[in-house]
């Protein structure tokens, strides 16, 4: 069974038990923040379905605090048994999986635990790659309980909040939204302009929540009825400038130790892949760069850091930037057809 498949199944569930939806949001929750399902488990993916489902089949908004308080209540319990789970087996954590047939993931929890402190808590809750990991390793390094706690449940109410709300009032609200898409097509691509930019820039912290932010209003404004070729041209446009402000940084840091110069940014692990990536690809490793899940955002920094002349460089940037933001936005259309919107 695909991930698309089991999603599926559980929105199906949720239909034709609407009453199950309170208990089955603190359940996927709970999933998406434990460390051993969380690699593995498409929690958002679950919420979002179950919490736009419910809107389009007129269910009344006074759901809509319960499953977010039952889904914070999930996230809070995920991520405190993670932690007790590295508190108390701190030496056997390594050897059992997916930590032993992955061991850069504690390696990256580590970093990024070290790096942030009591925050590395608040912000593993809305950053995929190291969600699975941050509160294991706050437990492994002996995290105060307290902090901890105030972290994790803070950040979980918040992430419940932030999937659950504009799924629901999203459909809910739909002819209100288009409508306003329609008279502020500009201001709308002026978004996709800015998501786009904050996208490309070198911060992984960043890197999921502006992706949903891009692609959520490039759907709106689409499905609106707005320009496709608007679009791409301000998706284009954010993510090309993103990439050359990226360059040009790394290109007035030559010769240094990039990870000390962009320290929010990356691991040493990451800017030595980075610098090597482009180096061994050169301007095909900024066209594919886009696609690339860990160092998409890196490449043109390595880029500059490495000397990469400015014209291979903009033309290989931009190529990539066109093919990225059309992939993202190229399905609205098909399903708006497909629908008959």
């Amino acid at each position: 069974m695909s991930v698309q498949d089991f999603v599926e199944l559980i929105v199906g569930f949720v239909r034709t038990h609407q009453e199950w939806a309170v208990p089955v949001a603190f359940l996927v929750a709970f999933a998406e923040s434990f460390c051993f399902f969380s690699i593995l488990w498409p929690g958002t993916a679950i919420l979002v379905g179950i919490t736009g489902l419910l809107a389009a089949s007129g269910a009344d908004q006074s759901i809509l605090l319960p499953s977010i308080v039952a889904a914070g209540l999930g996230g809070t319990l995920g991520y405190a048994i993670s932690y007790w789970i590295g508190l108390y087996f701190k030496d056997s954590i390594p050897h059992i999986w997916p930590f032993k047939n992955q061991p850069e993931l504690i390696r990256h929890g580590e970093h990024f635990f070290d790096k942030w402190g009591g925050w590395g808590v608040f912000f593993g809750h809305f950053f995929g790659p190291v969600r699975a990991v941050i509160p294991v390793v706050a437990g492994m390094f002996r995290m105060r309980q307290l902090p901890f706690q105030i972290a994790n449940v803070v950040s979980a109410f918040i992430w419940a909040a932030g999937v659950i709300a504009p799924s629901f009032f999203a459909v809910t609200f739909r002819d209100e939204i288009v409508g306003f898409v329609r008279e502020h097509h500009y201001m709308v691509s002026g978004f996709l302009f800015l998501t786009a930019f904050l996208n490309s820039i070198p911060m992984p912290l960043m890197a999921i929540p502006t992706l949903f932010l891009f692609l959520a209003a490039g759907a709106v404004f689409l499905f609106a009825g707005g320009d496709p070729l608007l679009a791409i041209a301000a998706g284009t446009a954010g993510a090309l400038l993103g990439d050359i402000l990226a360059y040009r940084y790394g290109r007035a840091h030559q010769g240094e130790d990039l990870h000390n110069v962009w320290r929010n940014s990356w691991s040493p692990e990451s800017s030595g892949k980075a610098i090597s990536f482009v180096n061994q690809r050169g301007a095909m490793g900024i066209l594919i760069s886009k696609f690339h899940t860990t160092l998409r955002s890196f490449a043109p920094l390595a880029a500059g850091a490495a000397g990469m002349p400015i014209g291979p460089f903009l033309a290989a940037a931009l190529i990539s930037c066109v093919i990225w933001t059309a992939a993202l936005l190229a399905p609205v259309p098909l399903i708006r057809a497909l629908i008959g919107g």
